[in-house]
């Protein structure tokens, strides 16, 4: 995709690439290797990018969501969501998509523009806790 979109980032004067990983990406959770190996991935892509990139003026994050309320988690009982959100959030609670969104918002705005190869957890603490 980044290939494909090269042409038109490097004519852009604020060229922004947000890539979405997970905190999978960052630790590991049992009987989920395939995930945490494909998210530490696009972890690794993120760096080499913002590093090939950076003098075209092209920034490269990337967003690892925690526990977020979505379509992957509906399936696991809310009083189940609870307990683990209190017992490994700072936060005790689930995110809302609307709050990953509102960061990578964040990383497109002018303010951004010297923020390039940062991973950035969007989990309500969850790896601050498990650090």
């Amino acid at each position: 995709m980044v290939r494909a979109a090269l042409p038109s980032l490097q004519a852009s004067p604020s060229a922004r690439i947000v890539n979405i990983a997970s905190t999978e990406g960052l630790g590991a959770t049992a009987n989920d290797s395939a995930y945490c190996a494909a998210k530490s991935g696009v972890i690794g892509l993120t760096r080499a990018m913002a590093v090939e990139l950076g003098r075209a003026g092209i920034t490269v994050n990337c967003i690892c969501p925690g526990p977020i309320d979505t379509e992957m988690t509906r399936a696991i009982p809310p009083e189940d969501k609870a307990v683990f959100a209190r017992r490994r959030t700072a936060l005790g609670r689930y995110g809302h998509p609307r709050e990953v969104a509102h960061m990578v918002a964040a990383l497109c705005a002018p303010a951004a523009s010297y923020i390039t190869g940062a991973i950035i957890p969007v989990d309500g603490g969850l790896m601050a806790r498990n650090a």
